[in-house]
């Protein structure tokens, strides 16, 4: 059984779990690369989340782009965190309408500093063990071969 985000995050995110790069810890709630793939499960469990970073990446350079007040060479949010989140959030519900009415980007060029690179796995551990007991639950059971 996959374990449950902690209340708080769960009010936020519901029974989803965070997607992180190897800069994170391995946390029930965070998943992130398997630092040295041992077999067939754990290497398309590790490509598909690759792929996964690499489109969240984009995406984000793009309505980095569009709204520079988020991009930290257009501007800098000189707010709480909650308020921070919130102008976030409302640039990708705006970035989100623009895409679906065809509105073109302005800035339709992704800066070199905003493309996306290969992953680069250094592993930044698992704190109590439960990370790893909960990626060890996912991998197998969508990556194996029964889930493949």
């Amino acid at each position: 059984m996959v374990h449950t985000l902690p209340s708080r995050l769960q009010r936020h995110f519901g029974d989803y779990l965070l997607l992180g790069d190897s800069g994170y810890p391995l946390e029930p709630f965070l998943i992130t690369p398997v630092t040295n793939p041992t077999n067939e499960a754990e290497e398309l469990y590790y490509r598909a989340l690759v792929r996964t970073r690499v489109i969240v990446e984009l995406t984000l350079g793009v309505v980095k782009n569009r709204f520079r007040c988020i991009h930290r060479f257009g501007g800098e949010l000189q707010y709480t965190p909650l308020r921070s989140a919130k102008i976030v959030s409302a640039c990708l519900l705006l970035h989100n309408w623009c895409v679906s009415r065809s509105i073109p980007d302005p800035n339709n060029h992704l800066p070199e500093e905003d493309m996306p690179i290969e992953a680069h796995v250094v592993g930044a551990g698992d704190r109590g063990g439960t990370g790893r007991q909960t990626r060890d639950e996912i991998i197998p059971e969508f990556y194996g071969r029964k889930g493949v």
